[in-house]
């Protein structure tokens, strides 16, 4: 389902639907903004998916955002995507991706389960018209940024790569971490050992949340990834850097993001 298109980047509200894991017949619609170039394509995807707010009491007040980020890509002739998962925003279900006790076990299966609606989006949009299925490229915001890691093991048709800012979970924004750093960071080595796409990981240099141990998780996720994977500091950015794709001018990580999309060959056609 679909309402009318804005002037703007042909901006339009999409209830997407998704499965609460591989093999349900359920379904829940989430609620997904999605941004296109002029022409009917098809044009090569980009799904753009959200961190989650510090207090949890706040999800369903949560409201579409990256804008500015949909309005970058769509200059460069991509389709945008951006959905709320489920028990945000006005999304059906409930949420999902609570931690029980910080473990790496617990940890690495909140990656998979969030995992779940970055596939379902994915798997519905990759079937409209105006979208290239095989140039399919995922970005992801601190929790959904590390839920890429999980999906990348096992990666929808078609996608080509994983863009990851400032990767984590369990983070209180004042550096510490539920259960411990080095949970964080063997969660993040468990996950790479099936690390099949080409990834990009930006961490501005004054992240509040995760950026005390960004490098560390990149090199435990690195060490066993079967892909290229690069990592790009960026510069301080606000008060603190974990917003920076949500508040940060695209032209602040956009040189970092074209260099990475140019490596990767799948998606030499389009604009970087």
């Amino acid at each position: 389902m679909a309402g009318p298109e804005e002037v703007t980047d042909r901006a339009q509200l999409w209830w997407v639907p998704v499965r609460p894991y591989i093999d349900s017949d359920a379904t829940f619609l989430l609620e997904t903004m999605v941004y296109r170039p002029p022409g009917p394509g098809p044009f090569p995807l980009v799904t753009i998916n959200h961190g989650l707010p510090a207090d949890k009491w706040s999800l369903r007040a949560v409201k579409p955002a990256f804008a500015a980020a949909a309005h970058w890509w769509v200059a460069r002739g991509y389709a945008v995507a951006v959905p709320l998962r489920r028990g945000v925003g006005r999304s059906q279900g409930d949420f999902v991706e609570a931690s029980d006790d910080c473990s790496t076990e617990d940890l690495v299966q909140l990656a998979y389960v969030g995992a779940l609606d970055l596939r379902g989006v994915v798997d519905y949009l990759a079937r409209q018209p105006f979208v290239d299925p095989h140039s399919i490229v995922i970005v992801g915001q601190s929790a959904s940024g590390f839920s890429g890691l999980a999906l990348a093991a096992d990666p929808p048709a078609g996608v080509a790569a994983l863009i990851a800012f400032a990767p984590g979970v369990g983070g209180y924004g004042n550096g510490e971490i539920c259960g411990g750093t080095e949970a964080l960071i063997e969660a993040a080595r468990q996950l790479g050992q099936r690390g099949k796409l080409p990834e990009l990981w930006l961490y501005a240099q004054n992240d509040r949340w995760f950026g005390a141990i960004g490098e560390q998780m990149f090199y435990a996720y690195r060490s066993g990834a079967l892909a290229p994977i690069r990592f790009v500091s960026l510069p301080p950015f606000g008060a603190d850097g974990h917003s920076t794709l949500y508040q940060a001018d695209p032209g602040f990580w956009g040189p970092a993001v074209s260099d990475f999309l140019k490596t990767i060959p799948a998606l030499s056609g389009a604009g970087g």
